[in-house]
């Protein structure tokens, strides 16, 4: 798979974050219901100069990425609302240690960093307040690394045989977005904004490169599917159990018989002119809720054919579980959109 993760915050609250970030450092980052570009949710990583001295993290969000990974390519919509000080955007680390950074500085400049020392500044620069589409795809090594970050689509700092390197490993292993600083802080305060977000590598034969200015639509459930399997926690239709936003865990469905499944009819996403569906992706919350071993499958039923995750083990914490698939199960081709405005999302007891 080349499309590793992709999130535009709009199927989980303030709440929920841990559940989908592995990490959440400073206590104030959430999920803003309408700061999203199109209206939608976006992440807030806010920052108070309490936690900003030299070295340390400031309110951000991390995730451990399933893998390590040489080259890569993330991007993400940005929003700031104050360049008072030099600060990341996001980051890239390989076990808690950064390698390479994207930031801006107090003219509005992006710049590239190896674990804070700066490689490159851009002539071009973006406005306060206003999203911006920001991407970078880059190598990690001690000489031969590269890295070229475009600006909403246009390459502004490119470079090769650079050292892009920090730690021992020419790798990475976490993605953090927020404004991580390795710069002295200040008393006055600001907030970073992210909408769209995706990162993939280099593999395989779709979106193995820059995806460009992306987004994502969040859909939710609206009638039962071909599959009622599992049990309500009370009376009535499967999905009305399962389409809070975010979700709820006071009524849902749930199962102990291994092959039984659940589906569910999906709202339709918009319909765009021209669009190129990446991909789909079904996340389910979800928990055991007793000793043992359980186990989930998740995914789609796309016309009569069923595409699942392997068997992902479950703990007794409620989570997010996700399964990303980048071509219609049904027709091995890339999603059309007629056969996202008929998926069902899928889930199975493993």
């Amino acid at each position: 798979m080349a499309l590793i993760l992709f999130d535009g915050f709009d199927t989980y609250g303030t709440s929920n974050i841990l559940m989908e970030w592995g990490q959440s450092i400073g206590g104030n980052n959430s999920i803003n219901a309408t700061g999203g570009r199109r209206g939608g949710s976006a992440l807030y990583c806010p920052d108070n100069f309490n936690l900003n001295f030299i070295g340390a993290p400031s309110h951000i969000v991390s995730k451990s990425l399933p893998g390590n990974f040489t080259t890569f390519i993330c991007g993400v919509a940005f929003e700031a609302s104050l360049f008072h000080q030099v600060k990341n955007i996001f980051l890239f680390r390989d076990a808690g240690t950064r390698q390479l950074e994207v930031g801006v500085n107090t003219a509005g400049q992006l710049f590239v960093s190896r674990n804070g020392t700066i490689l490159a500044t851009s002539a071009a620069s973006i406005s306060e307040n206003v999203y911006n589409y920001i991407e970078i795809k880059a190598t990690i090594n001690n000489t031969t690394g590269s890295y070229e970050v475009r600006l909403n689509g246009a390459t502004v700092l490119s470079a090769t045989n650079v050292d892009t390197q920090n730690t021992t490993n020419a790798y990475i292993n976490e993605v953090v977005l927020g404004p991580y600083l390795a710069y002295p802080g200040s008393t006055t305060a600001f907030t970073h904004k992210y909408d769209d977000f995706y990162f993939c590598d280099t593999t395989g034969s779709v979106n193995n490169n820059f995806l460009g200015d992306i987004r994502i639509d969040a859909i939710f459930p609206t009638a039962d599917g071909n599959y009622s399997q599992w049990t309500p926690s009370t009376a009535g239709a499967h999905f009305s159990l399962v389409d809070e936003n975010p979700p709820n865990t006071t009524d849902y469905v749930s199962d102990g018989t291994i092959g039984n499944k659940d589906s569910y009819v999906m709202q339709n996403p918009p319909s765009l002119v021209a669009q190129t569906i990446h991909a789909v992706k079904t996340r389910v919350a979800i928990q055991k809720d007793d000793a043992g071993a359980r186990s989930v499958k998740i995914g789609v039923r796309s016309g009569t054919t069923n595409g699942l995750s392997s068997a992902i083990a479950l703990g007794t914490s409620w989570a997010y579980v996700s399964h990303i698939l980048e071509t219609d199960p049904n027709t091995s081709a890339a999603w059309t959109a007629s056969a996202v405005d008929n998926v069902e999302a899928l889930i199975e007891t493993a």
